[in-house]
């Protein structure tokens, strides 16, 4: 517990510094940790039989964030195909299995680059630091009200062979407490002047119901390998898949409701 907490004091600042500064410093960050969870992804795969193509995939996943942040420079359409045909050339020098190669390789960038590309645009857009704060918040309140309502009238479980300790009731709970988080966010700061309580409302509840789904998309990988974590960055706590499962879901949809609300006629 001791390092949990000290290895959490010190990460903070590293990550909160940068989305604050938002630009290149936010765009840098989560670069960073694009590059280090689709290696995450690559090894935990490799343990399962797969031989993705690292460095391959580490180029497209870095393209595909590019494209997020820059798509006047790097249009999106042009890395996605660019991706995908050099990836399966590079699966046909493989004698053993190369679908599997091409898969895995692909697989990898994609989850990885696509997402945490469009979460780094989410800074860029108005009141982007107030929505990476919200997706935050969801994810902790969702998380937090899972587990106490889960230990404390928890009786059915939801997926006892992907996760076991998870509950229905916990479930539930969780995403019931990222609904209310999501309104009060929303009431309690800029993003008020602009977006009703009740869309912060709704945008919880779906954010939890995504929380959820984050957090078993890496489980059910983890538990197929057989390994306890996605890496060790972050000593007691995992690596960065570990840490980013939720928000990996979270803050992408939360991109997408707000270019939605944008383009929606008042």
């Amino acid at each position: 517990m001791k390092q949990r907490i000290i290895v959490g004091l010190v990460a903070l600042p590293v990550v909160l510094i940068p989305v604050w500064l938002g630009g290149v410093w936010s765009a840098i960050l989560l670069l960073a940790f694009a590059i280090l969870g689709v290696l995450e992804f690559y090894r935990l795969i490799e343990i399962g039989g797969y031989q993705p193509s690292r460095l391959l995939g580490v180029i497209w996943t870095v393209a595909l964030v590019g494209a997020a942040v820059q798509p006047q420079w790097l249009p999106l359409s042009l890395v996605l195909m660019a991706g995908l045909i050099l990836t399966l050339v590079e699966s046909l020098r493989k004698h053993d299995q190369p679908i599997n190669h091409w898969f895995a390789t692909a697989m990898g960038a994609l989850y990885i680059g696509v997402l945490v590309g469009q979460v780094a645009a989410l800074r860029y857009v108005p009141d982007g630091l107030w929505w990476i704060l919200l997706g935050f918040l969801v994810t902790w309140a969702n998380d937090t009200a899972a587990y106490f309502v889960g230990v404390t009238v928890g009786r059915h479980k939801l997926w006892p062979r992907i996760s076991p300790k998870k509950t229905w009731e916990g479930t539930l709970g969780g995403w019931a407490g990222a609904a209310l988080v999501g309104m009060g966010t929303v009431m309690l700061s800029p993003l008020a002047a602009t977006y009703s309580p009740w869309f912060g409302l709704a945008l919880g509840a779906f954010c939890g119901v995504l929380a959820l789904l984050g957090d078993l998309s890496v489980s059910i990988l983890k538990r197929q390998v057989g390994v306890k974590d996605s890496g060790h960055l972050f000593p007691g706590h995992g690596g960065v898949l570990d840490r980013m499962d939720s928000p990996l879901f979270v803050l992408p949809f939360i991109y997408q409701m707000v270019l939605l609300w944008q383009r929606w006629p008042s």
